[in-house]
Order: C-alpha cells, then sequence, then structure tokens
C-alpha cells in the first residue's frame, strides 16, 4: 500500500501544536486543550488566509467570552442559558460580517459556560480567552516564519493545467468534430482568478514577487475571453469550414495536418466559427509567450 507524503503543512501543524503545549506548560495555562484548537484551526495553506483567519479567531474568542462572561452573571447556567448565548453569538457575527469567527467564538462561549467556577467566573473567562489568543498568535506565526506556503507556485500550476485543458478542447474540436462540456476549464478558470486573490493578499507579508501580479491578471483575462468563444463555438451544431489562416496555425500549433473539407464559399455561420476560433487561437498565442 502506498504511503501518502506527509506535507509541510501537516509538519507545521503539529509544530505549532506541540510548541502551543509547551508554552501552555510553560505558563500553567488552564486550558491548553483551546489553546491547541486555536493554533490548528489557524492553519491555513496561504499567508493572507492565515492571517484573516487569526484575526476571525481573535474576534471569536473575544466575542465568545465576553458574551459568556456577562450572561453567566444574568442568567442561571441551563440549555436554556447556552441556547440564547449561541443565537446572540451568531448574530452578533452575522451583523458585522465575522463568519469565520463564529465556530470559535461558540467553542470559547461552551467552554467557559460549561466549566466555570461560581465566583471565580470572570477570572476563568478571562484566562480561556488568552489560552485561546496564545494558540492563535502561535499557529499564524508558525505559519509566516516556517516555510510559508507559496501561493505563486499553486498559481502556475493551475494555469497550466487550464492551458493544457485548453489544447485537449482544441484538438477534440477540429479533429474529432466534437466539444466537451466545458465545466473543468471554467472551474480551472476560476481557481486561477482565486488564486490571482490570494496571490495579491499575500504580496503585503512580502510572499511572492509583485512583478508578477499583472501577469497573471493578464492570464486570466486571456482565459475567460477563451472560455467565452468556445462557448459560443459550442453553440454551433454543425462543423463549419476552417478558414486557410486558422488552419495554417492550427497545423503548426499540433503539428498535425488538418484534413482537407470541400467547399464552394463559406457561409455566416462559416464566417462566426472563424472569427472566434481567430480569436482564441490570438489569446492562446499571449499565453503560449507569457508562460
Amino acid at each position: 500500500m502506498r504511503v501518502a507524503k506527509i506535507g509541510m503543512r501537516t509538519i507545521k501543524t503539529v509544530i505549532a501544536v506541540l510548541l502551543t503545549l509547551g508554552i501552555s506548560h510553560i505558563l500553567k495555562l488552564k486550558s491548553p486543550l483551546l489553546a491547541s484548537i486555536a493554533a490548528i484551526m489557524t492553519m491555513e495553506s496561504s499567508i493572507s488566509e492565515s492571517f484573516a483567519t487569526g484575526i476571525n479567531r481573535m474576534y471569536g474568542t473575544i466575542l465568545g467570552g465576553v458574551v459568556a462572561l456577562i450572561m453567566s452573571y444574568i442568567l442561571p447556567i441551563n440549555f436554556f442559558f447556552i441556547g440564547i448565548g449561541l443565537i446572540i453569538i451568531i448574530t452578533i457575527c452575522n451583523i458585522f460580517k465575522w463568519e469565520k469567527a463564529v465556530r470559535m467564538a461558540m467553542i470559547v462561549f461552551l467552554s467557559i459556560a460549561l466549566n466555570y467556577e461560581g465566583q471565580a467566573r470572570f477570572y476563568y473567562a478571562v484566562f480561556r480567552t488568552l489560552d485561546t489568543l496564545i494558540g492563535v498568535v502561535i499557529g499564524t506565526a508558525i505559519n509566516y516564519f516556517i516555510r510559508p506556503p507559496n501561493g505563486e507556485e499553486k498559481i502556475k500550476n493551475i494555469i497550466n493545467n487550464a492551458y493544457l485543458e485548453i489544447k485537449d478542447v482544441l484538438e477534440m474540436l477540429i479533429w474529432n468534430k466534437e466539444i466537451d462540456k466545458l465545466e473543468k476549464l471554467k472551474s480551472e478558470i476560476t481557481n486561477i482568478g482565486e488564486g490571482y486573490k490570494i496571490f495579491i493578499k499575500d504580496l503585503k507579508f512580502h510572499i511572492g514577487r509583485s512583478n508578477n501580479a499583472d501577469s497573471y491578471h493578464k492570464l486570466f483575462n486571456s482565459f475567460e475571453k477563451i472560455h467565452n468563444h468556445l462557448s459560443v463555438i459550442c453553440s454551433i451544431k454543425e462543423s463549419p469550414i476552417i478558414n486557410c489562416n486558422n488552419r495554417g496555425i492550427i497545423e503548426n500549433y499540433f503539428n498535425r495536418k488538418i484534413p482537407d473539407m470541400e467547399y464552394d464559399e463559406m457561409d455566416d455561420l462559416d464566417l462566426i466559427y472563424n472569427y472566434h476560433l481567430e480569436q482564441i487561437l490570438s489569446e492562446l498565442a499571449i499565453i503560449d509567450s507569457m508562460i
């Protein structure tokens, strides 16, 4: 049985947890579990996401601690108390658009609500909140300083996959007179857009080269244009004639001859087909020159 390779993110997560547990022991934290959970939840696939997650976890930690503390002075601890507290937390997170802070806020709230000790509830809430914040800081720091995720490498791989997908679609179109559905290509293009956004955010943390940003944006636009032109070609049910110019470019590109077709004169459908094919080849040439 083939064993999957252990990735860097896994290694960093383990380091973050062990370091969190070590610091918890040194500082004699009462809840190393909460700190460890926070460290795990902060380990993301990009630095910008890790920082954003860390900030959201801090919001959630503070919110969960404050709500639990205030409600513990107002209501007795029971199922009704817990239900009302969770509704309040979710509502506040929705108002401030802290969707990614909801889970941490609920975890901290439940930890405090189910475990506080009578008159010591204030200190319990404060320490549980601090425990979680320590885990957030450690997880974020480990992700940043130890082999930070390379978002640029990821976007390059996505671009290469999309490029190969376009070549496959074109080859099927020209030589087999058929075209597969474009969902896979659309998915790859969407991934490029998302990868580009993450890459731009990572630049703020000096991850990646800023001079490549414009290139990735141009590539994304070229892929989108190709998808749009292919969508039009997909709607053409017949097998139009390929003009001499497009034929020559395609044959050179694939190093493969297109079978000859007999025809008297091109009709409107042929002209529309060749226009969109020409645009695809033009954008493909741009992508070729950039990658």
